[in-house]
């Protein structure tokens, strides 16, 4: 099964979730990007870099594992206890600088969505597709940018995105 351009809401929030994949490995949510240059980043730093121009133009751009870990979190209260895996495509092939997993280039999706064994039925399959169906949100792009603003500004203020909590700065392994 393979659903494309998804958006839920879950808890008061949208998620668009570029491809969700489910085959017998399990749902894969997968973030796709179409980036080009050299792309730095490793799965820890919040924001990675692009690099145009021989060097000349340096861009920041968001942790997109960290973009789709809200997509997988999301995913996973709809479907509940089947393996969902999280994937960011790059569709340019430009994966040669970013130090994760699960980012891979284009031409290896292929052979990561058949990699392992199978862990789901025909059965189970066809009811997390059916679950996520049935979440889909019929909202505008317009509106759900405007979802995404005011998720940005509760972080600025210092409000967690998922459960409306007050954000507390903690030192971990990785820094703070």
């Amino acid at each position: 099964y393979v659903i494309n351009d998804l958006i839920i809401t879950n808890e008061g929030k949208t998620s668009q979730i570029d491809h969700i994949v489910i085959n017998p490995r399990g749902v894969f949510v997968i973030e796709t990007k179409n980036y080009s240059g050299d792309i730095y980043g490793n799965e820890y730093q919040r924001e990675w870099m692009q690099v145009l121009a021989y060097g000349n133009v340096e861009n920041k751009l968001y942790n997109p594992l960290k973009q789709n870990a809200t997509h997988v979190y999301h995913v996973k209260k709809i479907v509940g206890k089947l393996p969902v895996h999280s994937l960011v495509v790059f569709v340019q092939n430009n994966t040669y600088h970013i130090e994760a997993n699960n980012v891979i280039p284009l031409s290896s999706l292929r052979n990561v969505l058949h990699q392992g064994k199978n862990v789901l039925t025909i059965k189970q399959m066809e009811m997390a597709y059916q679950a996520l169906l049935s979440n889909k949100t019929e909202i505008s792009t317009q509106e759900h940018i405007h979802n995404i603003r005011e998720q940005q500004r509760n972080l600025e203020r210092g409000i967690c995105p998922r459960c409306g909590g007050q954000l507390v700065l903690r030192n971990g392994k990785y820094g703070e």
